[in-house]
């Protein structure tokens, strides 16, 4: 099934989504839900992030054609995006005034199902709902340059940082998934789950043994390869095959704010 939340006439709800038709549900994929009757055209929905998540945490160093010649982490390391860079499809990208390089990083997102505490390796799957499209937006100056903040928490966490959707998908198997990223139409990434260094259900595990995750909570797990930098104009495009193809435009603060 795919699950899709969205926006029309000022309300909003989620659907299942069936072909170009969208079938509205009479409560959240979270909850106990019924298929009504009403179907609407996708083409007629403003599209949004999957969930209003309590938090959002991302695996870093989690493929090995990223880390490159070093050392994979010893445990699995997350770090926390907080709810306001959480945003949806066609939503833009806005690259702040003075980050510096900001680069684009796609991944697989998990989305929790149900409350998840210290739960282990091997039941950790029965706590997810499925599987959505992320883009994890880094500025680097701020996560690591000469003058680099304490924490990243505006490297990883300014508004807009971490697009998601299009869709929650159960079709996606975690052990057997590939990754695709275009900037401009042209492929940047591609990578696939045999290269992941810490399996998904290893992530859930680590992560909730310190950190209760909560119905429509989000884990990023980790980009593949080289990322590339983002400018003012660029389109960002991550496709997973089962899910769908999440795409967000990048505008500079100054254009977004009007000033240009």
């Amino acid at each position: 099934m795919k699950f899709v939340r969205f926006a029309l006439h000022g309300q909003t709800e989620y659907g299942l989504v069936e072909g170009q038709s969208v079938r509205v549900l009479d409560h959240s994929p979270f909850e106990s839900y019924n298929i009504t009757d009403t179907t609407h055209d996708i083409q007629d929905l403003q599209l949004l992030s999957p969930t209003t998540p309590t938090k959002a945490l991302a695996i870093g160093l989690n493929y090995r054609t990223h880390i490159g010649d070093r050392e994979p982490p010893s445990r699995v390391e997350a770090f926390l995006k907080t709810p306001n860079a959480i945003i949806g499809p066609d939503s833009p990208i806005v690259l702040p005034t003075g980050a510096g390089k900001v680069d684009e990083e796609g991944e697989l997102v998990i989305v929790i199902g149900r409350r998840c505490s210290r739960v282990t390796k091997e039941e950790a799957l029965s706590y997810v709902l499925g599987y959505t499209c992320g883009i994890d937006v880094s500025a680097r100056l701020w996560q690591g340059g000469p003058d680099k903040d304490l924490q990243w928490w505006r490297a990883k966490s300014a508004d807009t940082f971490g697009p998601t959707g299009p869709f929650i998908s159960t079709e996606v198997d975690p052990s057997d998934f590939e990754l695709i990223v275009r900037v401009n139409g042209q492929e940047v990434q591609h990578g696939h789950s045999n290269d992941l260094v810490y399996d998904i259900p290893t992530c859930i595990s680590a992560i909730s043994a310190h950190v209760t995750l909560e119905p429509g909570d989000l884990i990023f797990t980790g980009t593949p390869g080289k990322t590339t930098e983002l400018n003012d104009g660029d389109i960002v495009e991550v496709e997973i095959p089962g899910i769908g193809v999440l795409s967000n435009p990048v505008v500079s603060e100054e254009r977004y704010l009007g000033r240009q």
